[in-house]
């Protein structure tokens, strides 16, 4: 169905999924809505879950869980930059989102996963989701999802100025 999904990485914003998550739950109520986050730019807007849960917003929250800013590792990885300052810890994430009033749920690993519809203690209400995958060749594949597409990015731009 055409526009049903927000990407937020068109303008580069970290943090902008779950804020754009609640405003279209808010705009259409009667769907069931889908933010899929990482664990960075979550917690940059984490405490907007104080406003979808009291709310009770039709909405899960996927968090993909690294530990780090991922896709800032992978651009950074293709400009020859090294790995700095770009880890960090995280809270128990299920906890996190009953400190809030929503539901808390742990995967650890994603073909366990079923759609969130499908679970009938789901259905409503405001749900987070972390999932923390448990395998390297896992991290590698986001790593280098990142990585080819900043390649694309560079060689347009270069493509672009040698035809200046």
């Amino acid at each position: 169905m055409a526009n049903t999904l927000l990407p937020d990485n068109a303008l580069a914003t970290m943090g902008a999924g779950l804020p754009s998550a609640i405003v279209a739950s808010m705009l259409y109520p009667e769907r069931r809505m889908l933010a899929v986050c990482g664990d960075g730019g979550l917690m940059m807007n984490s405490r907007e879950m104080e406003t979808a849960a009291p709310l009770g917003l039709n909405l899960v929250v996927l968090i993909l869980q690294d530990n780090a800013y991922g896709i800032i590792r992978g651009k950074q990885a293709v400009d020859g930059f090294a790995n700095w300052g770009l880890s960090f810890g995280n809270p128990n994430f299920v906890k996190y989102a009953e400190a809030y009033g929503a539901k808390g749920w742990r995967e650890k690993w994603l073909a366990g996963w079923r759609l969130p519809s499908r679970q009938p203690s789901m259905r409503a209400g405001c749900t987070l989701w972390s999932y923390r995958p448990t395998s390297r060749k896992t991290y590698a594949c986001w790593s280098s999802t990142c990585a080819t597409a900043c390649r694309l990015r560079h060689r347009r731009r270069r493509m672009g100025e040698e035809g200046a």
